[in-house]
């Protein structure tokens, strides 16, 4: 059976990686907000309450396909499913989404269907992405350290590129995110993984997930800390990111100013954090998955209440530059130091649905809350402050975190199903 080499292997689902976050970014990313507010005419209040249903509809897709994918091993048929909707994403902003939300009358209707496209594809499809590309590149002797840097240079060359065609006409942005979903789709059509579905290796298990491992995984104490650790840190820290670019471009003296600088200093940033995340994996091997999880802890900690003094009195532009920086280097170090964790602490049987619920589905449950509250705040205690009471608030939980995080080294298969079942 043909197969590709590891290198031609990693290369196909690196890029497949890259397309899938360049749209979900160019589309949905620091830009959207102030689409949202700019062209659309949406406030705050409404842009949280957007937000919020969008994660919370989202629940209801993320345990199946978490499910699904353990059943699936390396099968592609998720990807597929994910690629060929992600090929709509043009039309559906441009001629569906976008008018619904600018007409009162319309505006719930633009909501629910707002939620449940773009929750299948981005809020539960990129969990189904991750996981996939991590599972692979651990089969393939990698790390998903690198993958995510393809993810975050993606990111990058989207800021710069958005932040161009926006100031030009903001529908040639989802007229690029339609071709990059057609490249992720080529990609994944030519990954070869037949040779890996029946296998049982450290990283796959050929006994796959029953309902009775949900069970016992649920009653596992360690699964209700990592979900604390999910509800609490990265909720605070994906809610705060969703309008963080409204604020950011506030420290300019016009909305094209901060746009353009925001979006070249996301592109420069991004190949150094390319070898930031490249590099958490080292980080992980020093300090330990929990470890690497508090380190990101008090990163998203700092990262809140640095850009909240930066906005008291007089702004501080040069001190909001920093903070955006260092958002920038928490964003991989957290995404893969909770997939070390997983893999670190958990059966491998169940390790796809221990991500899209433990992390992902209590990730949107919180957020569904927290996202019309911090709108509100933001509308009426202005960033600055509601920034750090945020930052107060990561504080709190990180000292939880400490405390309730296990450190414990990966067990052998006999000892993990016996922790799982305990």
């Amino acid at each position: 059976m043909k197969t590709d080499s590891n290198r031609v292997a990693m290369g196909k689902v690196c890029l497949m990686y890259f397309f899938y976050n360049f749209f979900w970014s160019l589309s949905s990313g620091s830009l959207f907000a102030v689409w949202l507010n700019d062209k659309v005419g949406i406030d705050g209040s409404q842009i949280g309450v957007l937000f919020g249903l969008q994660t919370g509809i989202a629940v209801l897709f993320k345990p199946a396909f978490g499910y699904i994918l353990d059943k699936l091993g390396l099968k592609k048929h998720l990807i597929y499913f994910i690629s060929f909707l992600s090929l709509l994403i043009g039309p559906f902003y441009i001629y569906v989404y976008g008018p619904l939300l600018g007409n009162d009358s319309t505006f719930v209707l633009g909501i629910v269907a707002g939620s449940v496209y773009l929750g299948m594809l981005f809020q539960a499809g990129s969990g189904v992405i991750a996981s996939y590309s991590d599972r692979f590149a651990r089969c393939h002797d990698n790390d998903f350290g690198l993958v995510n840097g393809f993810g975050i240079a993606a990111w990058g060359v989207s800021a710069v590129l958005a932040g161009y065609l926006y100031n030009i006409n903001p529908d040639f942005i989802f007229y690029a995110c339609s071709i990059a979903a057609l490249l992720m789709l080529l990609c994944a059509w030519t990954l070869k993984v037949s040779h890996l579905e029946d296998v049982d290796n450290e990283v796959i298990s050929q006994d796959k997930i029953q309902k009775e491992d949900v069970i016992r995984l649920l009653k596992n104490p360690k699964m209700w800390a990592f979900m604390t650790y999910a509800g609490t840190i990265s909720v605070v820290f994906w809610t705060s990111m969703s309008q963080f670019t409204r604020y950011f471009i506030s420290f300019f003296p016009t909305q094209e100013e901060g746009i353009s600088f925001s979006s070249n200093m996301d592109g420069l940033t991004a190949i150094f954090l390319f070898f930031v995340s490249a590099g958490v994996p080292f980080i992980i091997r020093k300090i330990g998955a929990k470890g690497s999880l508090i380190l990101t802890a008090i990163g998203i900690t700092s990262f809140l209440l640095m850009i909240g003094f930066a906005g008291l009195g007089e702004k501080n532009l040069y001190l909001a530059i920093v903070a955006k920086l260092l958002f920038g280097i928490v964003n991989p170090l957290l995404i893969v130091s909770v997939f070390a964790y997983t893999a670190e602490q958990f059966d491998k049987k169940v390790n796809s649905f221990t991500y899209m619920f433990g992390f992902q589905v209590v990730n949107n449950l919180m957020t569904a809350i927290a996202a019309p509250v911090m709108g509100v705040m933001y509308d009426q205690h202005g960033f600055p402050h509601s920034y750090i009471y945020f930052g107060v608030f990561a504080a709190v939980a990180t000292v939880l975190a400490m405390f309730t995080l296990s450190s414990k080294q990966k067990l052998t298969t006999t000892d993990q199903q016996e922790t799982v079942a305990a």
